[in-house]
């Protein structure tokens, strides 16, 4: 009898410590990104995990804008299965983010984002194209290289500075047969808030 009863005291009081450790265990909130860049206009999904695991706890998603100094609710999201939870974002400029679920908070993660650069041919008998850049303000002034790309590398033909509407109009001498030709934003030239823009390679067969 006196074995039992000790037993039971030994039991009650591991079933106490082990309650109290859980009780006392610290909530967290994780987040990532589904990638680090993004060309304006597209979008991320971000995701993580609350510690509880549970269903239905509510995440709040946290943004700052490049240049401001502090974060911005965007949305509260409902945890799903195993506690998991997401939300997509479309950046118009670089951003960071943040999770916070009861009183923790996650990591900061961030995307940058490239300007949305484009090359369209406007002329094969004169070589003429246009380039533009867009993103969520003005590119005036800013230059973009156009580059030809070979078998044996990529060469740089032209250097273009864009207008009031961060597009430009230039010709390039075209080679017989097919041209493959693309525009480049260096970071030097999107900065500050965006990394360098490249545009899709355009093949032109003249």
């Amino acid at each position: 009898m006196r074995t039992t009863i000790t037993f039971l005291a030994a039991l009650s009081a591991a079933l106490l410590v082990a309650a109290t450790a859980s009780s006392a265990a610290p909530q967290s909130v994780t987040i990532s990104l589904s990638r680090p860049t993004v060309v304006f206009g597209g979008s991320v999904t971000l995701a993580g995990n609350v510690s509880n695991n549970k269903v239905g706890e509510k995440v709040d998603v946290l943004g700052e804008l490049f240049g401001e100094s502090s974060f911005t609710k965007l949305a509260s999201v409902d945890t799903t299965s195993g506690g998991h939870w997401t939300y997509v974002v479309k950046p118009t400029i670089q951003t960071a983010y943040e999770a916070k679920w009861k009183s923790a908070t996650s990591s900061t993660v961030t995307v940058k984002v490239r300007p949305l650069i484009t090359l369209t041919l406007v002329s094969l008998s004169t070589g003429t194209f246009s380039a533009k850049a867009t993103a969520a303000r003005s590119f005036a002034g800013k230059f973009v290289l156009v580059q030809r790309l070979t078998s044996t590398g990529v060469a740089t033909v032209k250097k273009v500075t864009l207008d009031a509407s961060s597009s430009a109009t230039f010709r390039v001498r075209l080679h017989h047969g097919r041209n493959r030709l693309r525009v480049v934003m260096p970071t030097s030239q999107t900065a500050p808030g965006y990394i360098t823009g490249v545009s899709k390679v355009l093949s032109v067969t003249k």
